[in-house]
């Protein structure tokens, strides 16, 4: 059952800012790509459930490369918009 607190959207911008925190000064335009940030989200919880599961490789392996790839999507949604600081 899904935590009635979890917001994916906020879940996954903080991660977002976490991992490129050079990113934060764009914070209050992500809401610009709400379907990115939580496509965002999704995928890094299917890839820590995928590393803690541990018996999938192939999977995580393309987890961890979609994760990559969306992180590199919204950094040029946010970096485009130019508005950052």
């Amino acid at each position: 059952m899904q935590d009635a607190s979890y917001d994916p959207f906020r879940y996954g911008l903080a991660l977002l800012l976490v991992r490129r925190p050079y990113l934060r000064c764009y914070r209050e335009i992500a809401h610009w790509w709400p379907d990115a940030v939580e496509e965002y989200a999704v995928a890094i919880k299917a890839r820590d459930k995928l590393r803690s599961d541990g018996d999938n490789e192939g999977l995580l392996q393309e987890y961890e490369a979609r994760c990559l790839e969306l992180e590199e999507e919204l950094e040029g949604y946010l970096t485009a918009a130019g508005t950052g600081g």
